[in-house]
């Protein structure tokens, strides 16, 4: 029996199984290299909208810092001249690399001041716009010292001729913010006790005299609640050897020029010469060694590390610390304020043309420890950003 010969099945050519699976991996290749494109993407989106968050957080802090760092003095001083509580001081704009900062004050006592700071970075692009604020609570830092009269001395004390001391309480003329500054009337000339007062004339004493314990005291001119002599002569605004000056206020493209040594603010508010941009400008000035005032006019601090020679006509209006003797020589010595020593001998003899005036001034003095005050920062707590 012959069998048959079982054969194979003829095989069915698999004609486009590669063109499949080539487009399988083009197609999973697709998707990955997709998945990698948009991650990084992502990642690039992430990347640029942190720096540019980031550039608006560094705008607003350069905005905070640049308000701090020029910071208006004038805002210390009571209303009108200065800011009343409550009161938010125009914006100030500042721009660092095409970005923007507006940086508002407001006045939240006496004392202390929150300066907000608003940074934008990419302004235009609405897509990449970032805005961040920061702010900060600062306080004006200054002397506390309390004049007993016009005149404080621990040394002995001659007063000749026409000379006029008064501790009647006198406002500057046209000083509009001594209405917010309450004053009262006090001695003429407090010395301390023990020591040798000399009047010529008694009529030449307006409020009296009195032998204080705290005019013998080395603190009362060097200690200054929480100044002191060394903290005010280290944020001196002008520091000068001493030697013979008549200061004069000067402008500069129509703003107060402080960039002059001899420039001591504007006391007054009309008349020849009067430079209107300086009125707000209250230095602290500083001489190291005995200091001649022959003409001139000048407000603020004035600390002199010697003597101080009153020779010309010159008026102030602030305080004066001298470490030594107050000299009066030719000429008329006109005070708005009060001026301490710690030995003094004040002269205006009889032949001497022209009359001196010593008139205490709790505006003039409070302006002056006001519009020099020191700005610091308050203590900050420890902070993070949150998205």
């Amino acid at each position: 029996m012959t069998g048959r010969v079982a054969t194979p099945a003829a095989r069915r050519p698999r004609r486009g199984s590669a063109l499949l699976i080539t487009l399988i991996v083009v197609v999973v290749l697709a998707i990955l290299s997709t998945g990698a494109v948009l991650g990084a993407m992502q990642d690039f989106r992430a990347g640029r909208n942190a720096l540019v968050e980031q550039r608006a957080f560094a705008v607003a802090e350069f905005g905070l810092n640049q308000e701090i760092s020029r910071w208006d003095r004038a805002r210390n001083l009571p209303p009108p001249k200065g800011m009343a509580i409550g009161a938010i001081d125009s914006t100030n704009v500042f721009v660092a690399q095409g970005d923007t900062a507006r940086v508002r004050v407001q006045r939240l006592t006496q004392t202390t001041f929150w300066v907000v700071s608003v940074g934008r970075a990419n302004i235009g692009n609405d897509a990449l716009e970032a805005q961040r604020q920061t702010h900060m609570v600062v306080r004006i830092a200054y002397p506390t010292i309390n004049p007993g009269g016009a005149i404080v001395t621990a040394g002995n004390l001659t007063v000749k001729g026409s000379a006029a001391i008064t501790g009647t309480n006198t406002n500057p003329a046209g000083w509009t913010q001594c209405a917010n500054i309450a004053g009262r009337d006090t001695f003429a000339i407090t010395y301390a006790p023990g020591k040798a007062l000399s009047i010529q004339k008694p009529d030449a004493v307006t409020g009296g005299t009195y032998a204080d314990p705290a005019a013998s005291d080395s603190n009362t001119y060097v200690r200054y609640g929480t100044e002191s002599w060394n903290s005010l002569v280290a944020n001196a605004d002008i520091t000068i050897p001493g030697g013979t000056f008549g200061p004069e206020p000067t402008a500069l493209g129509g703003a107060c020029d402080l960039s002059k040594a001899n420039n001591w603010g504007e006391p007054l508010r009309s008349g020849t010469g009067y430079v209107p941009s300086c009125i707000d400008y209250f230095p602290i000035i500083y001489a190291s060694s005995s200091l001649r005032l022959t003409k001139g006019r000048g407000q603020g601090i004035l600390l002199v590390n010697g003597d101080i020679n009153l020779a010309g006509n010159f008026q102030w209006f602030g305080l004066i610390i001298a470490r030594d003797d107050i000299t009066k020589g030719n000429g008329t010595f006109d005070m708005w304020g009060s001026i301490m020593s710690r030995n003094a001998s004040v002269v205006d003899g009889s032949d001497i043309v022209g009359n001196s005036s010593f008139n205490w001034s709790k505006c003039a003095v409070e302006s002056a420890l006001r519009g020099s005050a020191i700005l610091t920062r308050t203590k900050e707590r420890s902070w993070v950003q949150l998205y």
